[in-house]
């Protein structure tokens, strides 16, 4: 499997500030406004070395896309082109099983959580995969949950086997900063990783071919593709092909998300707990549907669905 500890050399990544004095393990950094600083790169670089050294504790057989301070294939930085271009080429020239990018995230400074990305059109074994994987981060750092999301990253798109990219924290929130700074917490995210990967490799997942998941996309069609590949034509909202014609892996299908009924109930009395995917609220005696009793609605706060606490009033 290729470990990808993402940035390095000159792209530093994301930055978070520290107290000064802090012991991080890591090469001392200060931002641009002269204080004690951790930067994205070395703390990827840090876990995904201790993510190496667990996973080849536990048998496995690993690739590094870069061992030090420098762009992949530890060779000095360039260009962010150039960088990603090395990454994939590595990862495809080995033909590894899986591949996994260690990043860390950067917002606002009250931005919190853990988040796994998948390629929009990748397979089923990386979706599998990225759930895992996130389920095991969540479990170990009991950060929020911000879920299994899609994306059109470089080294998503162009490696031809299951590949995510997980983002631990935020460097970016001062608490979650502090927390990446800890040697402690940053084995902990790479031994989740790596429990994440073996539930995945428990599970016997049948390999997908060993195609990069799309190419394209093209304005007109094409009068042919690669074999292994099936022609679509996209909407013009779809992120990958804007609207022209993309050559997808043959047996790709998009997953059919379950569509939850908008509300259950009304219930006269506060039942103990709903389903997951939602929330209860307290409706109003105008309110059409729950007729002054409990309602459950599905959860788009993002709040627990449990039932344990009754949320905002409904009219």
């Amino acid at each position: 499997m290729a470990i990808d500890p993402g940035h390095g050399g000159g792209d530093t990544g994301a930055v978070g500030v520290i107290p000064p004095g802090t012991v991080t393990g890591l090469p001392a950094r200060t931002d641009s406004a002269g204080r004690t600083a951790v930067f994205e790169k070395d703390v990827n670089l840090d876990i995904g070395l201790r993510l190496d050294a667990w996973l080849r504790a536990q048998g496995g057989r690993t690739l590094l896309t870069r061992t030090q301070d420098l762009a992949g294939g530890d060779v000095p930085y360039t260009t962010e082109g150039a960088d990603l271009r090395a990454r994939v080429r590595i990862a495809n020239d080995a033909g590894v099983d899986i591949f996994v990018s260690v990043h860390n995230n950067a917002l606002a400074a009250t931005t919190s959580g853990t988040e796994t990305f998948h390629f929009y059109y990748s397979s089923a074994a990386a979706r599998l995969l990225a759930r895992d994987v996130q389920a095991a981060m969540v479990a170990a750092l009991g950060l929020p949950d911000r879920g299994v999301k899609t994306a059109g990253f470089h080294v998503l798109r162009n490696t031809r086997m299951p590949a995510i990219l997980v983002e631990g924290a935020f460097l970016t929130n001062p608490a979650e900063a502090l927390l990446l700074a800890d040697p402690a917490a940053r084995q902990r995210i790479a031994e989740a990783i790596g429990r994440g990967i073996a539930t995945y490799s428990a599970q016997g997942v049948t390999a997908p071919p060993a195609l990069a998941p799309t190419i394209g996309p093209w304005a007109t069609k094409p009068k042919s593709v690669p074999a292994g590949y099936r022609l679509v034509k996209t909407g013009a909202t779809n992120p990958v092909g804007r609207g022209g014609w993309l050559a997808v892996i043959a047996g790709f299908r998009q997953p059919v998300e379950a569509v939850l009924p908008a509300t259950i109930g009304p219930w006269r009395t506060r039942p103990s707990r709903v389903p997951t995917g939602y929330r209860l609220v307290k409706t109003g005696r105008s309110n059409a549907v729950g007729r002054g009793g409990w309602l459950a609605v599905v959860n788009t706060a993002g709040s627990p669905g449990t039932g344990s606490s009754p949320g905002a009033a409904a009219p």
